[in-house]
């Protein structure tokens, strides 16, 4: 039976969006795709056997804290999908001030707010990521998900967590998967040793993902918060 699957973004820079979007020609023949995009109103959303969610939740917004409330209830499968919606991503630098809404400061991983079954990071998730999540999905395929299930239980990841974790601990192999992965050139291999540009890191937890060392660490449970 070919899966439904919906979307709704609470806030974020609309790549995820884009992405998947971009992603609906190569899911599995049959697969509905719904959109905040292509609806006139969030409940038709629900019903769906997936949701994800893009971008993080503000914590001063009543609003989208409800919202990311009833999707939850309504929803059998929540993925946090892209940086933001996993780990905070770029919106934990916001420090408010900003028109419209100056009161809002206080951004977070939507799992600080609701249970969330699986986290697929990346700023943005590129389409053919979505595909394999799905793919694995629909086939049950326990060992490619339990990355994406272990990940929708941390709340933060980023370059300074590879660099405690990997690099500085020396597992680091000297692959690259960080380098090629970084969204913002923030890591940069001097040696076959990732260094981190600490200024353009935006907390996107993407070079730890891709990292082989830092996810076996996950999926292993070595991992404390």
């Amino acid at each position: 039976m070919a899966l439904k699957i919906m979307h709704w973004d609470i806030g974020g820079c609309e790549g995820c969006s884009v992405s998947m979007l971009r992603s609906i020609p190569m899911l599995p023949e049959g697969t509905e795709v719904k959109t905040m995009y292509t609806c006139d109103n969030i409940q038709e959303i629900q019903g769906g056997d997936l949701v994800f969610i893009s971008g993080a939740v503000c914590m001063d917004d009543g609003e989208s804290v409800e919202t990311l409330k009833m999707l939850r209830e309504q929803t059998t499968i929540v993925v946090a999908f892209g940086s933001c919606a996993a780990f905070g991503g770029i919106t934990r630098f916001s420090r408010g001030g900003q028109e419209p809404y100056p009161h809002h400061r206080s951004f977070s991983p939507i799992n600080r707010v609701i249970r969330v079954d699986y986290s697929l990071p990346g700023c943005p998730p590129p389409p053919q990521t979505i595909r394999s999540f799905i793919v694995s999905y629909e086939k049950n395929d326990e060992n490619r998900l339990s990355l994406f299930r272990k990940l929708s239980s941390i709340k933060k990841l980023s370059g300074f967590d590879l660099l405690d974790e990997v690099v500085l601990t020396g597992l680091c192999i000297g692959c690259g998967a960080c380098e090629i992965s970084c969204p913002t050139n923030a890591i940069r291999l001097i040696d076959k040793v990732p260094t981190l540009i600490t200024e353009r890191c935006i907390r996107c937890g993407t070079c730890y993902v891709r990292c082989p060392r830092a996810t076996k660490i996950l999926v292993s449970g070595g991992r404390r918060e």
